[in-house]
């Protein structure tokens, strides 16, 4: 049976607003957490060009015009709908994403078949 994990509560992010949180089954890796409008998106914290984390420092992120979110460290853009890269060092690339589900207040990732012991 599958399982649902809570990430955070929807009212931690604002309006277009990204967060940082631990994968819960997966050790050593973060997810981003992103808020647009009224759509919600989770995507592993790596960006596909050199396997670095895309915040630059404590879970900040960069959006350009509150399209695109932005690796700190190569200025790659991605489209917040698709994690698709638009322009930079890994363009058509994507980030990888993860199924989520709001539901009572939270953001849960969902799908969770077993959770993996650190």
């Amino acid at each position: 049976m599958s399982k649902k994990i809570l990430l955070c509560q929807i009212a931690e992010l604002e309006d277009v607003a990204t967060k940082k949180v631990a994968h819960p089954l997966q050790k050593n890796l973060d997810l981003v957490l992103i808020k647009n409008q009224q759509d919600y998106y989770a995507y592993h914290n790596i960006c596909p060009h050199f396997s670095v984390q895309l915040d630059n420092a404590k879970g900040q992120f960069f959006t350009y015009n509150q399209r695109w979110i932005m690796c700190a460290h190569h200025s790659a853009m991605f489209e917040i709908e698709t994690g698709l890269c638009v322009d930079g060092p890994c363009k058509s690339r994507q980030l990888t994403a993860e199924p989520i589900v709001l539901e009572n207040g939270g953001i849960y990732l969902q799908n969770c078949s077993e959770i993996v012991n650190s």
